[in-house]
């Protein structure tokens, strides 16, 4: 394997997964229930060169606030950071700040520009510690896609902090002019058209997908492709990645439904329109089973199966996963690159957070030891050779910590925790998604009748009483 940027021609047969490669299971799910599997197509089936694609659209933006918007011209000076913007961060719109949130809506990371808040500063601009996040103030980045608008809003707002932009508009308004800047390169087909003239700049092939998909056709799966992409863009996509004959894609499929307007797709609106046979060379739509638009009834009803015996595949935490289990009941599946990322730069420090869970225990009990010897009034020679334990082992947590934050993002850390705690982005994968991955092709490594069984939920006070421990 090359890495999260990558994909090896490895054969999948015959090995166990690697960990950064494992599908992990938040319910139960047993495969030989499934009918049908459905797949998102951006960041699901089609795997993105994130770096170019989000470089390529955060540059494009910036040449559209110029030219279309009358922003002045030294927002050009903008550089792009990859690192600026993780999944499930918030935008605070009023003040210009990005803000990391726990599993508890506890705000635990403020960003103002390139410059991260005191504890103190941070308190007084949120002195609840907590947002309504429903609010028009805030907006969440769900997806991969809205990664170029955080990394463009926080450099803009830091030039205008120091000096070098006269904004001359509210910070609302700035992130209100991005966002729809960014829409608008989606919506007019300019992102797309350079996309399409250059895809292997723009995609990664994974050599496994389509013997992933082939298996379990096989074994009698029904399977679909439900994008919010257009036609022609989804016929060019899937006919590079797929490869063989033009438009011999469709043959991997049951059904395809092309802009689907997810998350609107999972209320009843009616069925699709054919696409016509042979207008979309790579889409000739030669057995009548591309669609646009319609609804999950209609592709039901296609398929001759519904609710929980469809498995379907998104990126999308809302449109893909919520909605899809929520309103229609199907079974989710959730595609999470940055799991692969963060097992891959963790696994060789698998010692160092070994010891980092001895040293948390050992601080526990300590902390506890002290509350003790306080009500107890005991001997101050005692309480400072407990004092002195506390330091050295905070010390030994404090230098493990550094240890392993080095390895992660350099502003945020994990995506999908927050200190001791889930993240936000983390609990919604938990809570949301049937089972989870890194990639499609991991599937591959796992019989194609495997009952995914999630593993115990060990609460709190079944630490000291579990096989597990």
């Amino acid at each position: 394997m090359t890495g999260p940027t990558g994909f090896s021609a490895a054969s999948a047969a015959g090995q166990a997964p690697a960990p950064s490669r494992r599908v992990f299971t938040n319910r139960n799910l047993r495969m030989t229930s499934i009918a049908a599997m459905g797949f998102d197509m951006d960041h699901t089936l089609a795997v993105y060169d994130t770096d170019n694609f989000n470089r390529l659209c955060f540059e494009l933006a910036i040449d559209r606030l110029v030219r279309d918007k009358g922003y002045p011209e030294a927002v050009r000076s903008v550089r792009w950071d990859p690192a600026a913007a993780i999944r499930g961060l918030l935008v605070d719109k009023r003040l210009g700040n990005l803000l990391k949130v726990d599993a508890h809506g506890h705000i635990t990371r403020v960003r103002h520009g390139f410059r991260f808040l005191e504890k103190e500063e941070r308190r007084n601009l949120y002195p609840r510690g907590r947002i309504r996040i429903g609010s028009g103030r805030y907006r969440i980045f769900d997806t991969l896609f809205d990664l170029p608008e955080g990394s463009l809003y926080a450099s803009i707002i830091d030039l205008a902090e120091h000096g070098a932009l006269d904004l001359g508009r509210s910070r609302r308004a700035l992130f209100d002019d991005i966002r729809e800047t960014v829409d608008t390169l989606h919506a007019d087909g300019s992102l797309k058209s350079r996309i399409v003239a250059d895809l292997d700049r723009y995609f990664l092939r994974d050599p496994d997908l389509v013997s992933t998909l082939r298996r379990h056709r096989e074994v009698g799966t029904k399977l679909f492709l439900l994008t919010n992409s257009e036609a022609d863009y989804t016929a060019a996509v899937m006919d590079h990645l797929v490869g063989g004959p033009r438009g011999s894609w469709e043959d991997l499929f049951d059904l395809v439904v092309c802009f689907a307007r997810k998350p609107g797709f999972f209320v009843a609106r009616g069925p699709g329109q054919p696409v016509p046979a042979g207008e979309i060379p790579r889409m000739p739509n030669l057995r009548g089973i591309c669609y646009v638009g319609g609804d999950a009834f209609f592709l039901e009803r296609k398929l001759g199966c519904r609710g929980d015996g469809i498995l379907y595949w998104g990126d999308h935490t809302y449109g893909d996963i919520l909605r899809s289990k929520q309103s229609v009941g199907w079974r989710t599946a959730m595609i999470v690159p940055e799991v692969e990322e963060e097992i891959e730069a963790l696994t060789p420090l698998a010692g160092r957070r070994r010891e980092l869970a001895a040293v948390e225990e050992l601080l526990e009990e300590l902390v506890l030891e002290q509350d003790h010897l306080a009500a107890a009034g005991a001997d101050q020679g005692v309480r400072e050779d407990l004092e002195r334990r506390l330091g050295e082992a905070l010390g030994q947590r404090a230098r493990l910590q550094r240890q392993l934050r080095a390895v992660l993002n350099p502003h945020w850390e994990s995506l999908f925790r927050e200190g001791r705690a889930a993240s936000r982005f983390g609990r919604q994968i938990m809570e949301f998604s049937c089972i989870y991955t890194s990639r499609v092709s991991n599937l591959l490594k796992y019989p194609a009748d495997k009952f995914f069984a999630r593993p115990v939920e060990v609460l709190p006070h079944e630490r000291w009483g579990l096989p597990e421990r």
